[in-house]
């Protein structure tokens, strides 16, 4: 299980679960998404299949950039550096 989340604006598609997991690749293994879409924010939780850990972050990773790339209606979302907060404090 690998957590992630988008940020962006305008609010999030409403069938953002189909824009992305039209980009996945059966390679991929990715076995289930769950978005939720909070304002200016995307949380996604995806069941990856894989050897270790990083692995599958890796692979989601992958996964989402490819469908942020190939999806006009998510061109103004992006997965954000982990310590992208103003703060310094990590996202996830």
């Amino acid at each position: 299980m690998i957590t992630m989340g988008l940020v962006g604006t305008p609010a999030a598609p409403d069938d953002l679960r189909e824009l992305l997991t039209a980009r996945f690749h059966s390679a991929d293994r990715i076995e289930h998404l769950w978005t939720r879409a909070d304002g200016e924010r995307i949380d996604l939780v995806l069941f990856v299949l894989a050897e270790c850990e990083a692995e599958a972050l890796l692979t989601a990773r992958a996964a989402c950039l490819r469908a942020i790339a190939h999806a006009p209606r998510l061109a103004a979302w992006r997965l954000p550096d982990t310590t992208d907060a103003d703060d310094g404090r990590e996202f996830w």
